[in-house]
């Protein structure tokens, strides 16, 4: 079973007539049957120039350990952020172990990194694990070499700072897809994680510091292939997000909530795990049985991306984000944002006022007046061909098509967060007064 259910009540046409309702917590994301996650140690300059275009390619993101004293490229990595991926530490120095470096290593990659998510897993120099009480002062998960392991169960490994990863490239059998490929299948096979460890490549761009056991990227953009054909099964995703997802699945619970009218349920998905390292806020899937055909989903008050398929209602919700409404669309009014006040000064500046259509040459907030300071907000697409929004808590979001129509309008609910999906072709995506350009 790869899902977490719990079955609940909801009130529906009066007190007379009682009807229940299902509600299940996907055990990865979208439903799938296991999740993977691709880190690369080292900083290296082809992380920027190959990596990450590699990944992006197919909507996916990976994680990105870096040494602070080995002069990243920060502004480089930091686009790398803005994009969905995740950029985590390797220590200060790359000693061989970096016990009195947890915390500033962090602090220092902080100083040039904003994230939605923060700093928050850590990979060890030498996969030699350092103080174990400051690992969990500053992080949610640490990454180690391999331990015969490395394929884990739905519940992740048995000690959250020693989590497994194969070594890919010249010292060992992974250094071509197939070898990649066995692994994620196997994965699947158990309804499990994987992990890979890669430092730079043997035939791409420029290795800096990251020379130990080159990898064949070709080799990971097989792989990559073989997973975008079959993402309905396997999640591609960061060691971060992987990590907070197991651990907010497993400890939360969503509820039915008293009041709900005869076309709508509602309910509060919630866990008391957030701590001062993470709020564990990432997005979790949720399928709701329904007879509706026509379904809009709301989480405090904020429009999700929704799809009904087989009786089931499917989206992506917050923990302790607030109430999730799930309405029959088909008997209210046909508006899909009738719960969302449209911002006004969040949306506007003195440059922008005025601006509807961000294809308008007058419009200083269009595409070519994008500000580039956009920290700690993340715009891109997803595997599944999603836009993704992260990190725009509050702020209205509107998405327009190539023609400047607006086609969907809702709030940030400041996690990751599904806002649209469409026809292939160029979108501009609007979070407050900025603007980003998607293709799908």
């Amino acid at each position: 079973m790869d899902y977490k259910k719990l079955t609940v009540a909801a009130a529906l046409m009066g007190a007379s007539m009682i009807y229940a309702q299902d509600a299940e917590i996907a055990t990865w994301a979208g439903f799938r049957k296991a999740a993977t996650s691709f880190t690369f140690d080292d900083n290296a300059p082809n992380h920027v120039t190959h990596a990450a275009p590699a990944f992006d390619e197919y909507g996916y993101k990976a994680t990105f350990n870096l040494v602070v004293n080995w002069n990243p490229d920060w502004s480089g990595f930091q686009k790398m952020a803005d994009n969905g991926h995740e950029i985590a530490s390797h220590s200060n120095t790359h000693g061989q172990n970096m016990s009195g470096e947890e915390a500033s290593s962090k602090k220092s990659i902080e100083n040039h990194i904003t994230q939605k998510y923060g700093i928050v897993t850590v990979a060890y120099p030498n996969c030699n694990v350092p103080n174990v009480s400051a690992l969990q002062q500053n992080y949610i998960a640490g990454r180690i070499c391999g331990n015969g392991q490395e394929v884990m169960g739905k519940d992740g490994p048995s000690d959250w700072f020693r989590v497994p990863a194969h070594m890919t490239g010249s010292t060992g059998s992974f250094n071509n897809t197939n070898a990649f490929t066995g692994a994620m299948q196997q994965a699947i096979q158990k309804g499990g994680w994987v992990m890979f460890l890669t430092h730079g490549f043997s035939n791409a761009g420029n290795n800096g510091n990251a020379n130990y056991s080159p990898t064949d990227l070709n080799a990971i953009k097989g792989a990559l292939k073989w997973a975008n054909q079959n993402d309905k099964d396997i999640w591609v995703a960061p060691m971060g997000f992987v990590a907070m997802y197991i651990k907010e699945r497993k400890a939360s619970k969503i509820e039915p909530q008293d009041g709900g009218a005869a076309n709508t349920m509602t309910f509060e998905l919630k866990h008391n795990i957030a701590d001062n390292v993470s709020k564990y806020d990432y997005p979790l899937s949720i399928k709701v049985k329904t007879d509706w055909s026509n379904v809009e989903v709301t989480q405090d008050g904020a429009a999700l991306e929704s799809k009904v398929d087989g009786g089931y209602v499917y989206f992506d919700a917050v923990p302790n984000a607030g109430k999730i409404v799930v309405k029959n669309a088909a008997a209210a009014p046909e508006s899909s944002s009738s719960s969302e006040p449209e911002s006004s000064s969040s949306e506007t500046s003195s440059s922008s006022a005025g601006c509807v259509n961000p294809f308008d040459p007058g419009c200083q907030t269009g595409v070519a007046a994008a500000i580039p300071n956009n920290f700690l907000i993340s715009v891109y697409r997803s595997s599944d061909n999603y836009i993704v929004v992260g990190g725009a808590q509050g702020q209205s979001i509107t998405v327009f098509n190539s023609l400047g129509h607006k086609l969907r309008s809702t709030r940030g609910l400041g996690a990751e967060q599904k806002v649209y999906t469409g026809a292939k072709g160029m979108y501009i995506v609007k979070v407050g007064g900025r603007t980003w350009k998607v293709k799908l």
